[in-house]
């Protein structure tokens, strides 16, 4: 019979650790313990398998899935290593998580999980005996929903933009259930008309698939609404109603409400006032799903015409708050890759402001005020940034642009894992479930050298004119001393951006690197004397002060090292790294600098 000291050590080692999955926590007496989404996801599924051996490749599919670009043998490696340290665990002398070599994992530890809380329904038992296993209570994976539009029946014609727009409605309002990844409106676009609920899930990779239809009978509109479950194959969700075109904000909570219990889910409470997110005029509608369309385009002559027919829907609807925010991003996207000129930016400016004006809650409208504070007219204000975009996360969290934009903001502060995380977080709202190709950022500047190859392949693949998968592709050459690569490589990307500072600048570290130092000053003239590349300015700065540190011209290298750091590029984990730099880090001033920075951009910056 156990004595009663080894019962009390056994009954204090249970109590001591908790996950709570219905706050998503992990808690050791009562105190939170930080943990990123991915250990997370996995400590759940290793757990909702207490005692089995879990495969490296089941943690593939579940993590990732399988049209992953990454190596995923060292991402699992540390993911678990951030488990034991969350648990404090011994990988020699486990009493969580066992190591089967060659195999995989085994989770054997005295951990309380605490279920989550959510009033069950007929429909929510239903799911949860389909996805999860019985004796475990532990979800074992997230649920995903998209929002189709509505298809149109019979001879009316959709004047008021209904088909799209209750649509969206209902993804705004649907957007922070916890635990349900639903897709954003702009993911859902790709999907042909008229395809079934499972063959569009299937499309978009999500298991509930919400579609419906309207229809004008006898001078009234009528709406159908089913969701159709993928796992179960069944409609597990119908209503139909009588529209009311006046109060058609009722009807989306309404219906938001309904679907969210029948996923088991409690739904927050509306924004207070909250304007409806499109425009009753079609052909302000009209002209805004063309422009909304185009919106993400990094193609001068696509931006330019969306931001024509976005300027359309604003004059035909000026209190039309959606079409001002996505005319802001567009405007402010011009400004900052291609035209240094100040009336893009003021374009920007005014239709930001008017979209916050007619909805302060408006989402979107905070995403294009973070598009502004991060950008070289307001000299990249990091802080402001991230602010905006944690608010618009807030008011609703199946936002890509945002997780990525700030993906993008925090690894040039040198925030490098919480940046990773940022660009994962945006994966789930992406219909092939990819994430985005700008996470190569975080693989260069972290010295992932074989991740970043892979991203690099991938994105030029994709999008062969594009000049930063070039770009990235040539700093990697360099950075891995391949100068015949990067010579190779720098003659493709002048062909393609000919007289672009980025590449120019970066043939000078090329120059510098090979000690052909006339040529490197050269590039360094060239480079400062062009106007283009108004946004990435910064990377320019740094590059001419990679060339002059390898000249010996330390101090003329760091002025422009600051130069970079106080016009946006501030990653000094980079710069510990990067061998350009050698020389730099011998000097005080460099210490200084970096200190400055990490004290500038603490770690908390990157939680959300």
């Amino acid at each position: 019979m156990p004595s009663k000291n080894l019962m009390r050590r056994a009954r204090s080692a249970t109590d001591e650790m908790e996950l709570d999955l219905g706050r998503y926590e992990l808690r050791r007496h009562g105190r939170r313990i930080k943990l990123e989404k991915k250990p997370m996801e996995l400590l759940i599924f290793l757990v909702g398998r207490r005692e089995q051996l879990v495969s490296r490749q089941e943690i593939i599919s579940k993590l990732w899935g399988s049209d992953l670009f990454i190596d995923t043998e060292p991402n699992i490696n540390n993911i678990v290593r951030k488990i034991r340290a969350a648990l404090g665990d011994d990988s020699a002398k486990p009493r969580f998580l066992e190591t089967v070599v060659g195999k995989g994992y085994r989770f054997v530890g005295p951990l309380r999980v605490r279920d989550a809380r959510y009033p069950q329904s007929d429909f929510g038992s239903r799911v949860a005996r389909a996805a999860v296993p019985e004796k475990t209570g532990v979800w074992s994976e997230r649920t995903s929903l998209a929002v189709l539009p509505l298809m149109l029946l019979g001879r009316a014609t959709d004047d008021y933009g209904v088909c799209l727009g209750f649509a969206d409605a209902l993804v705004a309002r649907l957007g922070n259930l916890p635990g349900v990844d639903v897709l954003p409106t702009s993911a859902v676009l790709s999907v042909p008309a008229g395809v079934t609920p499972a063959e569009a899930a299937s499309r978009l990779g999500v298991r509930f698939a919400i579609h419906g239809a309207i229809q004008m009978s006898k001078g009234l509109w009528r709406l159908s609404l089913e969701m159709f479950d993928t796992h179960l194959q069944t409609i597990c969700f119908t209503r139909k109603r009588d529209l009311d075109l006046n109060h058609l904000s009722d009807l989306e909570d309404e219906f938001a409400k309904q679907i969210a219990m029948a996923l088991n889910r409690p739904l927050g409470p509306a924004m207070v006032q909250r304007s409806l997110r499109y425009s009753k005029d079609p052909v302000a509608y009209a002209e805004f799903m063309r422009g909304y369309k185009l919106s993400s385009s990094g193609d001068p002559a696509m931006l330019d015409e969306a931001a024509r027919h976005l300027s359309n829907a604003v004059a035909r609807d000026p209190a039309f708050s959606l079409a001002h925010a996505t005319l802001s991003v567009v405007c402010a996207t011009r400004h900052f890759e291609l035209d240094p000129s100040s009336a893009w930016w003021e374009k920007a400016e005014f239709h930001c402001s008017r979209a916050l004006d007619l909805d302060p809650d408006l989402p979107e409208g905070h995403v294009a005020r973070a598009f502004l504070f991060w950008g070289p007219s307001r000299n990249f204000q990091h802080l402001e940034a991230i602010d905006e975009l944690k608010r618009a996360l807030a008011l609703q969290n199946n936002q890509p642009q945002a997780y990525n934009r700030l993906g993008t903001i925090l690894a040039h502060i040198g925030l490098l894992e919480h940046a990773r995380e940022m660009y994962e977080r945006a994966r789930p709202f992406h219909p092939r479930k990819a994430v985005s190709h700008s996470i190569v950022q975080v693989y260069v500047w972290n010295q992932e050298y074989d991740l970043a190859r892979e991203e690099i392949e991938a994105w030029r693949a994709e999008t062969p004119k594009n000049k930063y998968p070039v770009y990235f592709a040539v700093q990697l050459a360099l950075l891995t001393a391949d100068l015949k690569e990067a010579r190779a490589l720098l003659d493709e990307a002048v062909q393609l951006v000919p007289e672009e500072p980025l590449i120019v600048s970066l043939e000078g570290v090329y120059y510098a690197s090979t000690g052909l130092a006339g040529k490197a000053l050269d590039c360094l003239t060239t480079a400062c004397a062009s106007p283009k590349s108004f946004g990435h300015a910064h990377h320019s700065y740094y590059q001419i002060a990679c060339i002059l540190a390898m000249l010996e011209r330390r101090q003329a290298a760091f002025e422009w090292l600051e130069r970079s750091v106080s016009s946006g590029f501030a990653c000094w984990p980079f710069f510990l790294k990067d061998p350009h730099l050698k020389n730099l880090r011998e000097l005080p001033e460099f210490e200084v600098l970096v200190c400055s920075l990490q004290a500038k951009y603490p770690e908390h910056l990157g939680l959300l």
